[in-house]
């Protein structure tokens, strides 16, 4: 079988082969599409096995991707019934395709690069979850191009009994391309978590949580504080730096003497060590004022996105970004993918000395307050208030919004999955931080809306 990446030909575009104006559903049609619209989110497809994750839905979503033109390149993690809905999506799929097998989602996404790629995972969701992420030219679907497969999708009928058959036949020439262009591995503990980074594990020398873990039940895929003792204490143990991933890999943590890093102090220690100067650098909102201040101040272009991986991904494409960072754990690099890649991440830092990031944290004395309300503002009015304040410089409105007043920084937004609205206070100390968040709340009572 011939490896991936063989055509410079574009995947069809959709924008040519549907009507721009998209129609508006019909809601008794909606009513018994097997919960369609629940299986669809903003970036991707995922939701409960069995209620929106259905071999019927994966059915019709392989039918739906026969719009696309070019070879697919499809893959999973371990996740209980990936097996059973990937091979309910090639029954429905009828075109050219090669099969990764248990790859993670970065992989697929390399091999992306002319064409399009399918990863089977729901990332960071617990057992139970099932989901599909798509990939085109190294990065995510976005948003505009995941409604567009959805309305091919909406026009998909599966058919009365979908039957159980065995996948194709694996292509290693997939796995092979990915680990070829990894930095060298030079050191480090990485915590595989059961997940799809299990795949590669022999790219790993010192592992923890290396065998596939279907349903999670030995460590949990999201790694955060409180998920992570087991790494936490073999950094201490082994006196080496220690790295994380979620459950398709394309986030990373990092732990040293076993600290749990912040992912914007990380992002920080990345630019700084690793990014040329008067480079461009996308980081998302809700990484830390102090942070993006010490960007500046190392010589680099640093912008702000909305929160969410595909928005770093989306600028670092349009801006020609040499690096894009989320505060969650998502890092893209130019030399690399613009897709977020939590193993080349890891490859990459592998080399850091133990105590190096707990040393270079120490820099950032910012202190934060978190709290949230139930009820809706007026965004323009907060804006309005913070610009009054801080000047127009030093507030941005792309997600919310956030404002520097010198004394304390503050970053308020709507919740993406609650009915809820977020705040975020830093200040230098303690007392300046609960100053602060008193003024923010008290702001945002006077822009509450009826």
């Amino acid at each position: 079988m011939t490896a991936p990446n063989r055509s410079t030909k574009d995947v069809c575009h959709p924008t040519r082969d549907l009507p721009q104006k998209e129609k508006k559903p019909n809601a008794a049609a909606n009513a018994t599409a097997d919960s369609a619209p629940s299986f669809f989110k903003t970036y991707d497809c995922r939701g409960k096995y069995g209620v929106e994750a259905t071999e019927q839905n994966c059915f019709r979503l392989g039918s739906a991707c026969n719009a696309f033109k070019r070879p697919l390149v499809l893959g999973m993690d371990y996740r209980e019934h990936n097996d059973t809905l990937a091979s309910a999506f090639f029954q429905g799929f009828q075109g050219e395709a090669w099969y990764a097998g248990h790859l993670p989602s970065p992989a697929l996404a390399y091999n992306s690069k002319d064409g399009w790629a399918v990863s089977f995972t729901a990332s960071h969701n617990p057992a139970g979850y099932n989901g599909v992420k798509f990939k085109k030219h190294q990065r995510c679907f976005f948003e505009n191009e995941l409604q567009q497969l959805k309305q091919w999708y909406d026009f998909s009928k599966p058919p009365a009994r979908i039957e159980s058959k065995p996948l194709p036949f694996e292509d290693p020439a997939v796995k092979r391309n990915y680990v070829d262009d990894l930095p060298d591995i030079q050191g480090g503990i990485f915590d595989l978590a059961g997940g799809a980074a299990c795949a590669l594990k022999d790219v790993f020398e010192n592992r923890l949580f290396d065998r596939p873990d279907p349903r999670f039940e030995r460590h949990l895929p999201e790694p955060k504080e409180g998920t992570l003792d087991v790494l936490q204490a073999e950094t201490r143990k082994q006196n080496q730096v220690g790295f994380a991933f979620d459950g398709d890999a394309d986030r990373c943590v990092a732990v040293d003497q076993g600290r749990v890093i912040d992912g914007g102090h990380l992002t920080a220690f990345i630019a700084s060590h690793h990014v040329q100067a008067k480079s461009k650098v996308f980081v998302t909102l809700d990484t830390q004022a102090e942070v993006f201040r010490f960007l500046q101040e190392e010589g680099l272009q640093v912008h702000y996105t909305p929160v969410g991986d595909v928005h770093i991904v989306r600028a670092m494409m349009e801006h020609d970004a040499a690096f894009a960072a989320e505060r969650s754990g998502h890092y893209s690099f130019k030399q690399h993918m613009p897709d977020s890649d939590g193993i080349y991440t890891a490859a990459l830092l592998s080399g850091t000395k133990a105590g190096d990031l707990v040393e270079f944290t120490q820099r950032f004395k910012a202190v934060s307050l978190k709290d949230e309300v139930r009820f809706q503002i007026d965004f323009a009015q907060l804006k309005a208030w913070a610009e009054q304040k801080a000047g127009t410089a030093n507030v941005q409105d792309i997600d919310g919004v956030k404002a520097d007043l010198g004394d304390y920084a503050f970053l308020v937004r709507s919740s993406q999955t609650e009915p809820k609205i977020r705040i975020n206070v830093e200040a230098a100390d303690v007392p300046k931080a609960k100053k602060g968040m008193d003024e923010v709340k008290a702001a945002m009572e006077k822009c509450r809306m009826a």
